[in-house]
C-alpha cells in the first residue's frame, strides 16, 4: 500500500524546494584538490572557498558546480584545462561543499559568479555543470561576458525539475502550485523565462558546447536534445553510460572540452 501524498504550507514548500541536496566532499576527492591553489571569496558574510589550476595572467576560464555539487567535481576538467594553458577557477556555491547553509537559488549563484568575475576578471570560457548551467544562463544576462559555453548535463527549465521533485518527497500536486507561487513572489513575473535556457541561448548567442549523457539520471537527455532544437548553432556531444557525474571525470568528454574552447 502506497502512502498518500503529502500537503504542505506554501512556506514550507518553497523552503523543501529551495533545500540543497548536499554531497560532501570525499576524501579522495579532497586529494585532488591539494594540487590545486587554493583561495577565498567574500560573498555577503560567506566566506566562499576557490580552487584555481594554472599560471595567473593566462586565459581564464570559470568553472561551476551543478545544485548539491561542489568544485571538487570539476578538478579533472581544471588540471587539463591548466595543462593547456588556461587558468581555470572553481568556487562553492553557497549552502554547497565547504560552506555552511541550507538553502540558496540560482539567482544567488549568478550573483556569486558576477562578484567572482569582478574580482578575477571576465572569463574566456565558462563550464558549467546541471543547474550550474542555469545560474550561468542567469549571469549572462546580468553582465557576465563570456567567448564560449561548456554546458554538461544541462535542465532545459527549471520548471522541468518540478516533477523529480513531488516524486522525491511524496507530495500532492499542489504543492508544485504553492511553489510556482511562491517563485513568481520572490524572484519576480519573469523567473520562469530568464531560468529557461532554450528561451536564453538563442538570444545570448554564445558557441555553446551541450554534453549530455543518454542515461542521465538526474537531468533527463531529452533537456539537451531540447536546447539544441531550440538553439541549433549548439553543439550536442552525446555519451553512454557515463551517467551525471562521471561525465565530468571522463577522459574523452575533457578532450573535447579542451578543443572546444580551445576552438
Amino acid at each position: 500500500m502506497t502512502n498518500p501524498a503529502r500537503t504542505l504550507s506554501a512556506q514550507q514548500a518553497i523552503d523543501l524546494w529551495l533545500q540543497v541536496p548536499r554531497r560532501p566532499i570525499s576524501a579522495a576527492m579532497r586529494r585532488t584538490l591539494e594540487a590545486a591553489e587554493g583561495g577565498h571569496f567574500t560573498f555577503g558574510d560567506l566566506d566562499l572557498p576557490l580552487s584555481s589550476w594554472g599560471q595567473p595572467g593566462n586565459p581564464f576560464v570559470l568553472l561551476v558546480h551543478g545544485w548539491g555539487g561542489h568544485r571538487g567535481q570539476l578538478s579533472a576538467i581544471g588540471a587539463a584545462l591548466a595543462a593547456a594553458g588556461y587558468r581555470a577557477t572553481a568556487f562553492d556555491a553557497p549552502a554547497h561543499g565547504d560552506v555552511p547553509g541550507e538553502q540558496t537559488n540560482g539567482y544567488e549563484i549568478a550573483q556569486v559568479i558576477k562578484g567572482l568575475v569582478a574580482e578575477l576578471g571576465q572569463p574566456y570560457a565558462v563550464v558549467a555543470h546541471s543547474l550550474g548551467t542555469m545560474s550561468t544562463t542567469i549571469a549572462l544576462q546580468e553582465g557576465l561576458r563570456a567567448q564560449r559555453l561548456v554546458y554538461t548535463g544541462p535542465m532545459r527549465r527549471l520548471h522541468d525539475a518540478m516533477g523529480a521533485f513531488l516524486q522525491m518527497h511524496n507530495l500532492a500536486e499542489e504543492v508544485a502550485h504553492q511553489v510556482e507561487s511562491a517563485m513568481l513572489d520572490r524572484f519576480g513575473d519573469d523567473v520562469w523565462e530568464v531560468t529557461a535556457l532554450d528561451l536564453q541561448l538563442p538570444g545570448i548567442g554564445l558557441p555553446t558546447l551541450l554534453i549530455h549523457d543518454k542515461q542521465d539520471e538526474v537531468t533527463p537527455y531529452v533537456s539537451s536534445l531540447a536546447l539544441k532544437r531550440a538553439y541549433p548553432d549548439a553543439e550536442l556531444l552525446s555519451t553512454e553510460g557515463l551517467g551525471h557525474r562521471k561525465i565530468l571525470r571522463d577522459p574523452a568528454v575533457i578532450q573535447r572540452i579542451m578543443e572546444f574552447i580551445q576552438g
